[in-house]
């Protein structure tokens, strides 16, 4: 029986209406059975009716990340163990929780034990998507709730913690967003043919 080919994992990360969402449903079209997307841990429970933490309650964050991490963790084991697809992008991954933790990145590792450089290392690939400028920010969607200067500092922390990963590529802002998805669509295909 020859051996399974390992799957490619990418974190596509960047802050609320950096366009995450909307990419990841045009890199579906795009690269087909080829590409498995993992969803965004923390819109699967909010939509499934998690209530939204308070932004001032740690308690209520506290426990929407630990509710997060758990997801997380099964959903990616789930997808690679059911997906034939060759190519993994997860919608955010555990070090991601750190943008949405008040006290900051370094107590977010402690508090929620996260191992930096394990979860640094268990993904191939990072791709970073820059938010636009406040002309064109994208507005608040039904399970989203940060506002625009919430999201640049959320994006700002991101850029931090996942720009440690030797293999991360910030993908600039764009006025036409095209401009900025065909750059995705570019890394990965580079990605693909590189494996």
């Amino acid at each position: 029986m020859p051996a399974l080919r390992r799957k490619i994992k990418i974190v596509l990360t960047g802050a609320p209406s950096s366009g995450k969402s909307t990419t990841l449903l045009e890199l579906q079209k795009h690269f087909g059975e080829q590409v498995v997307v993992v969803p965004e841990s923390a819109v699967v429970l909010l939509s499934g009716g998690f209530p939204a933490p308070a932004h001032e309650d740690l308690e209520q964050i506290r426990a929407f990340q630990n509710a997060i991490l758990s997801v997380q963790e099964n959903l990616e084991s789930i997808f690679s163990q059911k997906s034939d697809a060759s190519v993994m992008i997860m919608d955010r991954a555990k070090l991601d929780g750190a943008a949405f933790w008040p006290p900051g990145p370094d107590d977010y590792i402690k508090n929620f034990d996260i191992d930096l450089q394990g979860e640094l290392s268990a993904y191939d690939h990072v791709l970073f998507l820059e938010i636009p400028k406040k002309e064109y920010f994208g507005g608040l969607q039904k399970t989203r709730f940060h506002n625009y200067d919430q999201s640049v500092a959320s994006g700002k922390v991101l850029e931090q913690v996942w720009s440690q990963h030797p293999h991360f590529v910030k993908i600039p802002a764009h006025p036409d967003f095209n401009v900025k998805l065909q750059n995705v669509i570019q890394v990965i295909t580079s990605i693909i043919s590189h494996s």
